[in-house]
């Protein structure tokens, strides 16, 4: 009995292992690609390839749902004032029977640049965005932000 408990042991880790490992390796790869497109962004940089042909957005300022191309969503991101923010708690969730589909849900704390001067210095704002893993990269297909006030309840350097 015991040879057999340790036999069904040994096959569950065998199987489950590769399969864990992989999920964790595709998470820490979209909370990276999430973690570079902030810090991207904060240095004015940012490429179309990163997102799909078109992207679902909500702004933090408000409005409807839009959908626009990744040229839109660049122009959007890089054209007038600027982000200089970092993600904080980001949780990702893979979905899909392939798992090549991300939730990622997160605050996103810094400013508000124009120009060289600070226009917003303490912005704040939650963040849900689903990305897709196409090959061996994860892309944007939508984001949503939504204005957090006060934002006492998480911490920022």
């Amino acid at each position: 009995m015991n040879r057999l408990a340790l036999i069904s042991l040994v096959l569950f880790v065998a199987i489950v292992s590769p399969v864990a490992a992989n999920e964790s390796s595709d998470i820490k790869a979209v909370k990276a690609e999430i973690t570079q497109f902030w810090s991207g962004l904060a240095d004015g940089e940012m490429a179309t390839d990163r997102f799909v042909a078109e992207q679902i957005v909500a702004y933090s300022s408000g409005g409807m749902w839009e959908y626009i191309t990744a040229a839109e969503m660049v122009a959007s991101l890089t054209e007038g004032p600027r982000l200089v923010t970092k993600a904080y708690h980001v949780n990702v969730r893979l979905v899909g029977e392939a798992q090549d589909v991300a939730y990622a849900s997160y605050y996103l704390g810094g400013k508000i640049m124009k120009k060289e001067e600070v226009a917003v210095a303490n912005y704040r704002t939650r963040i849900s965005q689903v990305l897709e893993k196409k090959g061996n990269k994860w892309i944007f297909v939508a984001s949503h932000a939504s204005p957090l006030f006060g934002g006492s309840g998480y911490k920022v350097d």
